[in-house]
């Protein structure tokens, strides 16, 4: 094989790694305690998601709770109205190495559910450490568990 070929590929190879290793870099286990640790445990409804100006970002997700698997502050009741931020990112956007957990704006905007860890504040909810998965349906088990 021809050096340039092969340094060709070696860098596509690498590049391929990095591409991956830029969408998780924390140890599984922070991810598996922020799930342990959020008071909200959800499925929703997704019935909207704002694009932020610029990806990445966040996208602003809406819908009505449909599932509760957890609720330590005993706020939300199934059927309410709820709103929270999940990273997005587009096609073609660059993103650098960190610990954030991307979710497609294309998938997010075709998403009919999203189950999504979360914690509250005086501004309202926010996904606990990027912690959601969209769903095909709601499901009586959690399909994002807290040990996976």
């Amino acid at each position: 094989m021809r050096p340039t070929i092969r340094l060709g590929l070696l860098s596509a190879a690498l590049l391929f790694l990095g591409m991956e290793i830029a969408q998780a870099m924390m140890p599984p286990w922070v991810y598996e305690k922020a799930r342990a640790e959020a008071p909200y445990h959800i499925q929703v409804a997704v019935e909207g998601v704002k694009l932020p100006a610029k990806t990445p970002g966040d996208c602003e997700i809406s819908g009505k709770v449909v599932r509760i698997f957890r609720d330590t502050p005993g706020k939300l009741s199934e059927g309410e109205e709820i709103t929270f931020p999940v990273a997005c990112i587009r096609s073609g956007d660059e993103i650098f190495a960190g610990g954030t957990i991307w979710q497609y704006v294309k998938d997010l905007a075709d998403a009919s559910y999203i189950e999504v860890y979360l914690v509250d504040d005086d501004t309202g909810f926010n996904t606990a450490l990027w912690q959601s998965r969209i769903i095909a349906q709601p499901s009586p088990e959690p399909q994002l568990p807290v040990k996976e």
